[in-house]
């Protein structure tokens, strides 16, 4: 895996675009790495390379961009891939929400999360980036879900997923179990408890983890 994450991140630190995604996709349709594999392996770790800005460098921010554009590419062309193998796997019968809060932009992880439970067999409704609170609660009404799945980035976010998990226990009839992912839980684990969340999930294997403690 060293050896492919290696030859990936010389062509994204030169953020040359085509050749990641070409190298992306030869990788997936020779099987020589698997969709978590990839993910998990290569461009997580991608991600969290350009996660700090220091003050000193004036092109920092156009470059964090240019390389999430990066990633994003290649998630979205990899989808095809991801509804065949979800085709594949038997359904779950459970059904996600998953949403960052408004005002938190950061939803690539989010996105590779989507992912992860839709070819581990789960109904998956993916909303994204800056959902307001009031439109959260409309999908819950609607849709009914097992799962609401909630990522923050923001440190000064947490706040407002807090606010969307009391209403979430408050208001639900139903049992919705919480589900919270991002750096901001990841840095402070205390919150994930403390605001109500069931479970904190940053990997494959914590997803394929839920379905089988579900299943007992």
């Amino acid at each position: 895996m060293n050896k492919h994450y290696d030859e990936f991140m010389e062509l994204f630190s030169k953020n040359l675009k085509d050749r990641c995604v070409v190298w992306s996709m030869d990788q997936i349709g020779k099987g020589t790495l698997t969709i978590p594999e990839l993910y998990s392996g290569i461009l997580v770790p991608a991600l969290y390379s350009i996660d700090d800005c220091p003050e000193d460098n004036p092109g920092c921010i156009w470059d964090e961009h240019v390389k999430t554009s990066i990633i994003r590419t290649i998630i979205e062309v990899l989808y095809p891939t991801v509804i065949s193998l979800a085709e594949r796997v038997e359904k779950y019968n459970r059904k996600i929400v998953l949403t960052c809060p408004e005002r938190e932009y950061h939803e690539i992880g989010l996105r590779i999360m989507s992912d992860f439970f839709q070819i581990s067999g789960y109904d998956v409704i993916y909303i994204g980036s800056n959902t307001p609170r009031t439109q959260i609660w409309e999908v819950i009404r609607s849709e009914k879900p097992d799962y609401v799945g909630i990522s923050v980035t923001d440190y000064y976010l947490l706040s407002e997923a807090k606010k969307i998990i009391e209403k979430i226990k408050i208001e639900s009839s139903k049992d919705i179990k919480i589900i919270l992912g991002g750096q901001a839980f990841k840095k402070n684990p205390h919150t994930v408890e403390d605001f109500g969340g069931d479970m904190y999930i940053e990997s494959y294997e914590d997803v394929l983890f839920l379905g089988k403690g579900e299943e007992k």
